[in-house]
């Protein structure tokens, strides 16, 4: 096991506090199986329990989808329980970390909702996951559980996972290496005019061979690049070149290492010879993003992030062109993407209450600082970098070169 019974114990009892807070009693938390990366970590944070499942198992009342989902049940102060759809003979469970582990295998959802019943469970659950069970699913559950008033807090977990613990900071390290590598790999086979697939693969191979993981390998290239924020192809990447002096992106996103969240991304030109009017606009995208990361420190808010950013991205010719839609300069890091937003200025990017701007910023916390720069007619320009936030400022994850001349 790469985390320790201790780490999980702390990990329980930052929620537990944090549940206490939020006046919650119970708490029920939803993951996905291992094969997708759509909100795997929270379950897998609780209690390093994860399935082998496809996370594509065709929807049945009859059966609720053993394969696919998993839940933890916490109530406050004691230890979680683990509950699954598939019998303890079908799944290693040498290396859970829980109180109880419960098998429902005739059915998770009518097993769960019928466990609820019988321990009496009912009033407010807050619920994390509320956009993990197909309708189906949900609807069984909530059949079967007419006491309980389902409470959706998805943002919950977000606040106890927020600062990482000295081992979760190794993991992000080994993260940013193989990143670092992959991510490395895939530019500069773009600079030579490999295609696109190669590129992934390139980046591919560095990331499996590390034992890491990635959810897509988004590679961008040509005239499409000014107006398409990332790849619209299928698997984020196609068998076709770039062009001499056509502006090449790559972006790398997924759960790099015992997975942790990582989402960087590279500008460059294929042939490596860039215009003046190229060179311009990737080392202004590259400035910002640069900017962010010296800026950044402990007692820092995510709004005065943006505002300083803002003045960086006037002076590099942001507010001087049309810009793709999506005006925010950076996120938290976690085993998803955290709620604390960096804006562009005074701009909101999400919705109120899923996100965080004047909170400040505090050690051991995972940054990732980006940007998407437009000048009409060059193209678009994208970088992204992660960081921890230290005692004195930053230590950054991702050290791909910004720029490749």
């Amino acid at each position: 096991m790469y985390f320790s019974h201790d780490e999980y114990v702390t990990r329980w009892g930052k929620v537990s506090a944090a549940m206490k807070a939020r006046g919650y009693e119970t708490l029920l938390v939803w993951q996905r199986s291992a094969g997708t990366y759509d909100r795997v970590g929270d379950v897998y944070w609780l209690t390093n329990f994860k399935t082998y499942g496809t996370g594509q198992d065709p929807a049945s009342e009859e059966f609720g989808a053993p394969y696919t989902f998993s839940a933890v049940l916490i109530r406050r102060d004691q230890e979680p329980e683990l509950h699954i759809g598939l019998p303890k003979t079908e799944v290693d469970l040498s290396r859970v970390v829980c109180g109880r582990v419960f098998c429902h295998e005739e059915n998770m959802m009518i097993g769960l909702g019928n466990y609820l019943r019988t321990q009496h469970i009912e009033g407010r659950v807050a619920l994390v996951g509320d956009d993990i069970l197909p309708g189906m699913y949900d609807r069984m559950l909530r059949r079967h559980t007419p006491q309980i008033e389902w409470v959706s807090d998805e943002m919950f977990l977000l606040g106890p996972q927020a600062i990482k613990s000295a081992r979760e900071l190794e993991a992000y390290r080994t993260g940013g290496d193989i990143a670092t590598r992959a991510l490395s790999a895939a530019m500069e086979a773009l600079i030579m005019g490999k295609t696109g697939a190669e590129a992934a693969a390139n980046a591919a191979e560095i990331i499996v061979r590390a034992g890491g993981g990635y959810h897509r390998i988004d590679i961008n290239h040509g005239p499409a690049t000014e107006w398409r924020l990332l790849s619209n192809d299928l698997y984020g990447y196609d068998s076709t070149s770039p062009a001499q002096g056509d502006m090449v992106r790559a972006w790398i996103y997924g759960p790099f290492f015992e997975g942790y969240w990582l989402d960087p991304g590279r500008s460059g030109i294929c042939g490596n010879c860039p215009t003046s009017a190229q060179k311009t606009l990737i080392e202004g995208a590259a400035e910002i993003v640069d900017g962010l990361v010296a800026m950044a420190a402990p007692g820092v808010t995510t709004r005065e992030l943006g505002r300083k950013g803002a003045l960086i991205a006037r002076k590099v010719g942001y507010f001087d062109h049309p810009q793709l839609p999506i005006p925010l300069l950076g996120h938290g890091l976690g085993t998803f993407l955290s709620p604390h937003v960096i804006p562009m200025g005074e701009n909101e990017y999400c919705m109120p209450g899923t996100t965080i701007y004047n909170e400040p910023l505090e050690a051991g916390m995972v940054m990732a600082a980006e940007v998407f720069l437009t000048h009409t007619g060059v193209g678009t320009a994208g970088f992204e970098q992660a960081f921890i936030i230290t005692d004195n400022g930053t230590e950054l994850l991702t050290k791909t070169p910004m720029l490749f001349w």
